[in-house]
């Protein structure tokens, strides 16, 4: 069976699937991101991790956020989530301890690949894929492809600037949507809404649906953020949906509904009836899938990512 594992790093944690050419998940890991204080335990986790999920897999895909140029697969900006490979070659370095050919991708681009080819993207000509969860990402398919830079640079829905007024980014941005929309957005939604206590986004949705009043105002204010930069793309770009993704969109319904109710406040009528928001059926499979998707892409068809084979 043609098979691939497929990686996708986060903030929070590492998952990884042994993955066949089907999209069927055959095995699974996952790894704390943060419980690695170098690059090097990282790579020996990972090397590690693999090889208990047996198999025989072809290649290794790996999405990381950010941007890794092409040439040598070195991870520069938009690392910041995951301070131990910045400035870090994770892809060549995990094919010289493995000898398999790796690919690696950037996680948005990533999600994007697993929606089109596993999920709601399927038959669609034109959407976004927009994950949620430590750091906000994603990207636009148009025509079957994910939409990129002349070398590859992928989108960065992250830093789209909702409030100049807002507060301040690693970057130097004000108001982004990252800022309004991570996990700990939603946790500054909660404080500013009168929360007394700190909880996690689960916790905060299940709140909501028992009426809390904290944080069913946090859970609204932020759907409307996203909703925000939803009706913005759908504007821009005449988007048929808006597919939400990453650990956050585990609320499901509770966080679709809310969204698409904000939506009409942001979005043109005539392409407001044309688009929808939705949650991605891959849900946080959706990285690891496009990942070993990338990895299993024939040499001479159109690269995504970086290939170091």
């Amino acid at each position: 069976m043609s098979c691939a594992v497929g990686i996708d790093v986060g903030g929070t944690a590492v998952k990884l699937g042994l993955v066949s050419a089907e999209g069927r998940v055959l095995a699974r890991a996952a790894l704390p991101s943060r419980a690695y204080d170098s690059f090097e335990a990282l790579l020996a986790a990972l090397a590690a991790a693999i090889a208990d999920m047996g198999g025989r897999p072809q290649a290794v895909g790996i999405a990381t956020p950010g941007y890794a140029e092409p040439a040598e697969g070195r991870l520069g900006v938009g690392a910041q989530n995951v301070p131990v490979l910045q400035g870090r070659r994770l892809g060549a370095a995990l094919q010289a301890r493995l000898d398999l050919p790796v690919r690696q991708i950037n996680d948005g681009v990533a999600a994007a690949l697993g929606e089109l080819r596993f999920g709601a993207g399927r038959g669609l000509c034109r959407f976004a894929v927009i994950t949620l969860g430590t750091g906000v990402g994603g990207a636009v398919v148009i025509d079957g492809r994910p939409v990129m830079g002349e070398h590859g640079e992928p989108p960065e829905f992250g830093a789209m600037v909702l409030d100049a007024a807002g507060p301040l980014n690693y970057s130097g941005l004000r108001g982004t949507f990252e800022a309004y929309a991570c996990a700990d957005g939603f946790a500054r939604a909660h404080a500013a809404a009168g929360g007394a206590d700190t909880c996690d986004v689960a916790t905060l949705f299940a709140r909501a649906a028992r009426s809390d009043p904290a944080a069913r105002a946090a859970v609204d204010a932020v759907c409307r953020r996203i909703a925000q930069a939803c009706g913005t793309m759908i504007n821009l770009l005449g988007l048929e949906a808006c597919l939400l993704g990453g650990g956050i969109s585990g609320a499901g319904a509770a966080l679709v509904d809310r969204v698409a109710a904000h939506l009409p406040a942001f979005t043109w009528p005539f392409l407001l009836d044309r688009a929808r928001v939705a949650r991605a059926e891959t849900g946080n499979d959706a990285g690891l899938l496009g990942a070993a998707m990338e990895a299993l892409r024939p040499q001479h068809a159109p690269a995504e990512g970086a290939s170091f084979t």
